[in-house]
């Protein structure tokens, strides 16, 4: 090359003239306020990394209302339970948190092994509506040898020998409902002990002057009441935790 081109390529790149693109200052000024080409694309900045917690689960369900609210009891060591009476024809259910003052809910009416699947979503709905950590079924304890003998020989003795079976059956499919759903998996169910409760209760509201029709409306609630009574304060030993059905 001749000594005049090797000058023009010294001015080119050594100029000190501001904005001009051979100079490090006047290159970023040059690169900021440039024209894109007619048809380029806009720079775009890429969006960051997508974040993910080790051993999070990707398939579990956001969490409710109700979730939250049943953890900040349980941080603070508190339980709401819902208590329920099993019986033939009504089923008796209340509501108590830790034990104290249970307060009756109503009476699910109950016609047999074919109205069973309703009775169990309604206890799954008050469950819900209470916003409940456990539910509580009483269960009777089975009878003995020879009360079981002299009822077999008797009318209705097979009825007797069998509620306990036919409660912790009960039990059992509401443990099972409850894992099915989305918002109650996590409510445990037990049994407990539910031996003269029908009687406590009608004392108790005997002794409030509810007698005949009204009493009798309100027994299988207030028998309810009693097995979270007992549930909580352990007077009628260990409560069970039932296991949802394989």
């Amino acid at each position: 090359a001749s000594s005049s081109s090797r000058a023009r390529v010294v001015v080119a790149s050594s100029g000190s003239s501001p904005g001009s693109p051979g100079t490090s200052s006047g290159a970023s000024s040059w690169w900021r306020d440039r024209k894109p080409r007619p048809g380029a694309r806009p720079f775009e900045k890429a969006p960051p990394p997508k974040t993910e917690h080790r051993g999070a689960d990707k398939t579990a369900a956001p969490t409710s209302l109700e979730d939250e609210l049943r953890g900040a009891r349980r941080a603070r060591g508190e339980v709401i339970a819902l208590g329920v009476d099993y019986g033939a024809r009504r089923i008796g259910v209340a509501v108590s948190n830790g034990g104290a003052a249970p307060r009756a809910l109503g009476v699910i009416a109950n016609a047999g092994s074919a109205s069973t699947t309703r009775a169990v979503s309604e206890i799954l709905r008050l469950a819900r509506q209470e916003c409940v950590d456990r539910i509580v079924v009483g269960v009777p304890k089975p009878p003995g040898r020879a009360a079981a003998r002299g009822a077999r020989g008797g009318r209705g003795g097979r009825g007797a020998v069998q509620m306990h079976v036919i409660c912790a059956r009960f039990a059992g499919e509401v443990a099972d409902a409850a894992a099915r759903s989305d918002d109650l998996r996590d409510v445990d169910v037990f049994t407990c002990d539910e031996s003269l409760t029908s009687k406590e209760a009608m004392d108790r509201l005997e002794a409030t002057g509810r007698i005949g029709a009204e009493a009798e409306a309100r027994l299988d609630s207030v028998a309810a009441a009693v097995i979270l009574e007992r549930y909580f304060d352990g007077s009628y030993g260990t409560p069970k935790k039932v296991e949802p059905f394989k």
